[in-house]
């Protein structure tokens, strides 16, 4: 059975998820769009709005991870049509790392929203302090998962699994002659197939690690 404290940590982490993942795919529309590719533009898709972006498996799977913590979540990819690109190849690589580049931004800027609720608190005197202590507690719960959603959806996204956004760029230095055969993996699904059981067995447990380091040293940072 969840608890009282589950259904909170869900009510502040959806939220942030959906913000950070609709910043993702937008990215991914802007930066293909700068590139030569309107797709995702002529699509909606370069927006915040979470309705364009929202994929309901990738949101069950997110919401499932909040509450157990296996798994993770993801929003409906955009499309992206590489006979618009001028270098399909290179292109596409700068198009998928556009979606953790927005991440790993996201994460800084929620740090600097944390930095900034915890200058402010230390500016009242500690009598009225106390009384807002619980407020300055819910407003730190959102900077972190703002912080770890963020840091773990760049992290995530950069794995070489197909349709992740790594396997775009690791595609871009591997030769010719096994470029169509890792194509061969999106194109199958076994590379999502694989990607699944990899998480649920726990198997790729190890690249939360960076990601727990990384977030916890730029929160000491803003606290």
């Amino acid at each position: 059975m969840f608890g009282l404290d589950d259904l909170l940590r869900l009510a502040i982490w959806l939220p942030v998820f959906v913000l950070a993942v609709s910043v993702h795919e937008a990215a991914h529309a802007w930066a293909a769009w700068k590139l030569g590719d309107p797709t995702g533009v002529i699509q909606g898709r370069l927006t915040l709005n979470p309705k364009a972006h929202f994929d309901p498996f990738g949101t069950i799977m997110f919401i499932i991870s909040v509450l157990t913590g296996f798994g993770f979540g993801w929003a409906k990819p955009v499309p992206v049509n590489p006979h618009n690109l001028r270098n399909p190849d290179r292109d596409g690589a700068l198009i998928a790392f556009a979606g953790p580049a927005s991440n790993v931004l996201q994460a800084f800027f929620w740090t600097v929203v944390l930095a900034f609720f915890a200058s402010l608190f230390g500016l009242f005197p500690g009598s009225f302090r106390y009384g807002l202590e619980p407020i300055f507690s819910f407003l730190s719960q959102i900077c972190f998962a703002g912080v770890f959603v963020n840091l773990g959806l760049a992290t995530f996204n950069l794995l070489p699994f197909p349709p992740l956004d790594g396997s775009r760029i690791l595609r871009l230095f591997l030769p010719d002659h096994l470029r169509w055969r890792y194509d061969t993996l999106e194109m199958t699904g076994l590379g999502f197939i694989l990607l699944l059981i990899l998480l649920w067995t726990g198997l790729l447990s190890f690249i939360w690690i960076p990601t727990r380091l990384l977030g916890e040293w730029l929160i000491s940072l803003a606290m």
